[in-house]
């Protein structure tokens, strides 16, 4: 898995650990992922948006998952485009929820989608392709 790995690749498996293996705090704790996603602390006393927590955190699991397969398959270009498309998709996202009632947070979040997503258009994890 790691025979093709290059500096320039830490970034990228940094975030899709962190999809991977941070999406599955909902499971076991429901309000702390709440809390700590950023919704208000109203909202994570309610037991009826646990499951909704849950079930969206499986989805930001399953794009860290398939990330981490890409790279094991060295597919460093389709790894990019999860982090283009998807990973400003997501950023912004959350800025759009977030933005009610915690703007900092929501800021936040949107500056590391796009940053992620930035990434991923200019092609850094994939490197130049030499043309000869």
């Amino acid at each position: 898995m790691f025979e093709h790995f290059k500096a320039r690749h830490i970034p990228p498996l940094f975030i899709a650990c962190a999809m991977a293996f941070g999406g599955l705090m909902p499971i076991f704790n429901p309000e702390g992922a709440l809390v700590e996603f950023g919704f208000p602390e109203y909202f994570a006393d309610d037991p009826l948006t646990f499951p909704v927590m849950v079930s969206q955190s499986v989805r930001t699991t399953a794009v860290g998952l398939i990330m981490l397969v890409f790279y094991a398959q060295n597919k460093l270009a389709e790894i990019d485009t999860v982090m283009a498309v998807g990973c400003t998709y997501i950023g912004v996202m959350d800025c759009y929820v977030l933005w009610s009632d915690r703007q900092g947070m929501a800021l936040f979040r949107l500056i590391c989608g796009l940053a992620i997503g930035a990434w991923g258009f200019a092609g850094l994890t994939r490197g130049r392709r030499r043309h000869y």
